[in-house]
């Protein structure tokens, strides 16, 4: 028989199991509310490769028309919410348009799922941008600064007289002699009366215009002249400078071969003659082409 103090214990545990129990049921248990399901307020999106909604093109920086044009001036606005831009090439009511997208891809949209075509849309936004700034205007250099003078040229005789600036000059030489080349262009006719640019020293000359270099002066520069420069011009001759240089070049030659037949003995006299003939001819050549070259002095500040 067990002992009186453990039939005790027993008694307490079952008593207790029936008043947690009782109090169980007596206490509120809060009730637990689930969160009611949202709904979508988005339409569904119909089927079909022409109708996938398509992402907005990217946003194009302000004033970058360029590359805003080349997205298109178009938009076609869906029934579902979303737009196509690009160039509406064709619509047709009831039946579709077609739309070139900024990559160059033709879209054909089924009309029932267009809501709205709107052409010119982006032109219209993008003609009321500010034209950008034009770019600062360079200042001009001043008119009467050092090598900058005003030039004029005073004619002795009448005739076309150019100022020409020596642009750049090649020279050639090899075993069988050297080639000598001069690149230049015209500056002003006279009177001229103009600001010339001479600070880089570079070379000039004048000439007539119809003779080229046959009647081009001696060269000289601008780059130690300021204000108003007058040139004193006599213009040359193309014609006497080619006589002298004809009469130079044939009178050298006869000398020259002269001397050499005047050694020997039996060559003597036709050697004697040609020197006699040539020394004259090249004597008289040389004031010629100097001559016939246009002639110049300056007459205003030189600085």
């Amino acid at each position: 028989m067990p002992p009186t103090s453990w039939i005790r214990g027993r008694l307490r545990r079952v008593a207790i199991v029936p008043v947690l129990a009782s109090v169980g049921a007596t206490m509120p248990i809060a009730p637990v509310h689930s969160a009611p399901p949202q709904l979508s307020t988005e339409a569904p999106r119909p089927d079909g490769p022409s109708a996938r909604d398509e992402a907005p093109p990217p946003a194009t920086p302000p004033g970058n028309t360029t590359a805003d044009a080349q997205l298109g001036d178009d938009e076609v606005a869906l029934v579902n919410g979303g737009f196509l831009r690009g160039t509406v090439i064709e619509a047709i009511p009831n039946e579709r348009v077609v739309l070139v997208d900024g990559n160059g891809v033709r879209r054909e949209i089924p009309w029932e799922q267009v809501a709205e075509v709107q052409r010119g849309k982006y032109a219209a936004s993008r003609s009321r941008e500010p034209a950008p700034a034009a770019p600062p205007a360079t200042p001009a250099p001043p008119e009467d600064g050092l090598g900058r003078p005003r030039i004029r040229i005073s004619l002795l005789r009448d005739a076309s007289v150019n100022l020409y600036e020596v642009s750049d000059e090649l020279v050639a030489s090899g075993y069988g002699g050297s080639i000598y080349g001069m690149n230049y262009r015209s500056v002003c006719a006279a009177p001229c009366a103009r600001v010339v640019d001479g600070t880089r020293g570079q070379d000039f000359f004048l000439a007539r215009s119809n003779t080229g270099v046959w009647t081009a002066s001696r060269r000289f520069t601008l780059a130690d002249r300021r204000g108003d420069v007058t040139i004193e011009v006599k213009p040359g001759n193309k014609a006497m400078r080619i006589a002298g240089a004809v009469l130079t070049g044939f009178g050298l030659g006869f000398a020259i071969g002269g001397g050499i037949l005047a050694i020997p003995r039996t060559t003597r006299t036709p050697g004697l003659i040609m020197l006699v003939a040539g020394v004259p001819l090249f004597f008289a050549g040389i004031p010629m082409m100097i001559l016939g070259r246009t002639r110049y002095r300056f007459l205003g500040a030189d600085g």
